[in-house]
């Protein structure tokens, strides 16, 4: 897990180092180096950048850059927010060393620059954003926020240093304009902006950056906000035995399906069996029967039985006697929120101390009272997405938006459930307050059914197996990353959910062989 530090604990970060003996002038040069590193790998063909820096360190970052990019044959046009005379520190070295090489720092509170920062922003292949980084906590004005509207009028891609200028580093909401970038690249450690949205759709593609900070610096300064990463989830998904047996990967149970949403049972199991797991029995209406073997003849069925096309509580008793023998349930898509259904649901959550994953229907029939959850003895995955989270809160889906690790936080501590708040940067939140951002995902994911799929794959991995938080985090990253894999033929619109079901074993085998190819 990478950790993801806000402005204060990077400052503290940074701190550590350089007592440790890593001076603050190498760190520059360090995150200086993987700026135009990156630049040169991602844009290739650019001979002519616009740098603008700021006036703090993030501008010392971008004056260093420039004189690196010179050095390796790309003509940097260099201007500085600020007086560069006003520099200090390693910045103030870095304004040297580019006049030294022969680089001119136009300063755009002078006369007649703004206009000439224009024409060079049209001009250019590309730009360098190093005006803000992580101390920014207001909104921009006056000049800053005038070179901001230049940079996004000019219609070139931007690669910013750190973040992009205008975004603070602990928040997903915006403070006022901002730098929109195609690349990002975060020093030392992925900031909150990095992924929460919206500020994280102005991010463009994350690149984080070793600049010299060690790894145990950064983890002493974690707060609970980690990013998953592709090697955390290939060491949960070790290659299966060649002698292994389809019992040896799990039964699963998955309780879905009411009158006209028998298309969330299907998915849900769809996922299920492309996440690997071995059996698959789908408990429905047993007017939905047919339909699911006809769809999924890959799926045993077991009909429970209905009123008005939904399953009453009166299906409770003979629904728990049958789930004896498997090793996890999946419950709740397309199940309906009529009274008789939700006191079904009731008797099933509490009458099984199964691994649990509770989807759709199996959050909205506890919203208000999520606490339910946390008197079953058996472990809980809840699957919201910001609506069903702002029900389960008594809040609204806005306000869960607007602090997405404090609604997934506390709604994992009032359920004692491992929460995954779905959305861009899905978040797997603990009771413990330990939050895990996932980084796979598209907008293709945007689409009906695509939640009961990962209901579906994520309770194949708890049937399997693996703990709560790590089918969660396992199961949120094979999805994201199953979305990706289309995205190339797709686009970013008109995904069916079952087509990323069918991607799951693909997602999975290029994460085994990314590892083999390392």
């Amino acid at each position: 897990m990478i950790p993801v530090l806000g402005a204060r604990a990077m400052r503290a970060a940074d701190a550590d180092a350089i007592r440790e003996g890593t001076p603050s002038e190498v760190l520059m040069e360090n995150a200086a180096s993987a700026l135009a590193r990156e630049l040169q790998r991602a844009f290739p063909g650019w001979t002519r950048v616009v740098v603008v820096c700021g006036p703090g360190n993030n501008g010392g970052d971008g004056l260093a850059a420039a004189r690196l990019l010179a050095f390796a044959g790309v003509a940097p046009s260099v201007f500085t927010l600020g007086d560069p005379a006003a520099y200090t520190g390693g910045a103030a070295v870095n304004a040297a060393r580019a006049r030294a090489l022969g680089l001119t720092l136009r300063c755009l509170g002078e006369a007649g620059e703004l206009g000439r920062f224009r024409r060079a922003l049209r001009e250019c292949d590309g730009i360098v954003d190093a005006l803000f980084g992580t101390g920014l906590a207001r909104a921009l004005t006056g000049g800053a926020r005038r070179a901001v509207a230049a940079i996004n009028a000019a219609g070139r891609p931007v690669i910013c240093a750190d973040i992009p200028s205008g975004l603070s580093a602990d928040r997903g909401t915006l403070l006022g304009p901002a730098v929109r970038a195609a690349v990002t690249v975060a020093f030392a450690a992925p900031k909150p902006c990095h992924i929460l949205p919206p500020s994280s759709g102005l991010c463009g593609r994350v690149v984080v950056a070793d600049i010299g900070i060690a790894r145990r610096i950064l983890a002493r300064r974690a707060g609970r906000l980690w990013l998953a990463e592709a090697e955390d989830v290939r060491a949960l998904l070790p290659p299966r035995p060649l002698d292994s047996h389809k019992a040896d990967f799990g039964r699963l149970a998955v309780v879905a399906g009411s009158r006209g949403k028998g298309g969330a049972a299907i998915l849900a199991a769809r996922g299920a069996l492309r996440g690997g797991a071995g059996l698959v029995t789908v408990f429905c209406p047993e007017s939905l029967e047919p339909c699911v073997v006809a769809a999924l003849p890959e799926a045993m069925t077991s009909a429970l039985p209905e009123s008005h096309g939904a399953l009453p509580e009166r299906a409770a008793r003979e629904g728990i006697r049958a789930l004896r023998g498997f090793d996890a349930v999946v419950a709740g898509p397309g199940l309906s929120t009529a009274a008789e259904t939700v006191r079904f649901l009731e008797a099933l959550v509490a009458g099984t101390r199964l691994p649990l994953v509770a989807d759709a229907d199996a959050l909205n029939a506890f919203a208000g009272r999520p606490q339910f959850f946390a008197r079953r003895l058996g472990p809980v995955v809840l699957t919201p997405h910001p609506g069903e989270a702002g029900r389960l809160l008594g809040i609204t889906s806005a306000a869960v938006q607007a602090d997405r690790p404090g609604a997934a936080r506390a709604l994992a501590r009032k359920s004692r459930a491992v929460c995954v708040l779905k959305g861009a940067h899905t978040l797997i939140a603990m009771p413990s307050g330990e939050v895990i951002a996932n980084p796979t995902g598209t907008p293709l994911l945007s689409t009906a059914g695509s939640g009961d799929v990962l209901a579906g794959l994520i309770g194949a991995l708890l049937a399997g197996g693996l703990a709560a938080r790590d089918a969660a985090v396992a199961g949120a990253w094979l999805h994201g990353a199953a979305a990706e894999a289309l995205a190339p033929r797709l686009g970013d619109a008109g995904l069916l959910a079952h087509e990323a079901a069918d991607a799951i074993p693909e997602a999975r085998r290029r994460l085994r062989e990314a590892a083999a190819a390392s």
